[in-house]
């Protein structure tokens, strides 16, 4: 059974350097997404919202991470690094995944309501937004599914 966890909380106490490393290895053969000129160079005004590592197990299987260049008034917020092995990428699969890394990032939203997916498509997030803020102002309950 395939599982997302929240790399950023660590709450499994992964060595993260490890981590990091086997991501990087899965982005070397899997990546669904491909770098921005620049992305190599990780400035103080690039923002980490989200990132989360997809297991079967205690195999790594696949990793994405949203980001946003905050010193850039045209960026937008954007999936970057998403990266899945071939037998587990399915339409089902990788938009869980893009939606773990939304709902992360909409629990701030700096960056606006409009989120870039890997795979260029702009995706609106207002109604996510809304619906976080009237969660909290007890309007209405979270849905279980």
């Amino acid at each position: 059974m395939l599982e997302i966890h929240d790399s950023l909380k660590n709450e499994h106490g992964w060595d993260i350097v490890a981590l990091h490393e086997a991501v990087d290895e899965l982005l070397d053969g899997c990546r669904l997404s491909y770098p921005f000129p620049g992305d190599d160079k990780w400035g103080d005004d690039r923002i980490l919202y989200a990132e989360v590592v997809v297991t079967e197990g205690d195999i790594l299987v696949g990793a994405g991470r949203l980001i946003w260049d905050s010193a850039d008034p045209d960026a937008l917020p954007r999936i970057t690094d998403l990266c899945l092995l071939r037998r587990y990428r399915n339409a089902f699969t990788v938009e869980t995944i893009v939606s773990a890394l939304i709902d992360e990032y909409a629990l701030h939203a700096d960056g606006g309501p409009v989120v870039l997916a890997h795979d260029g498509r702009e995706i609106d997030i207002s109604e996510r937004l809304q619906r976080l803020r009237d969660i909290e102002m007890g309007q209405f309950e979270p849905r279980v599914i």
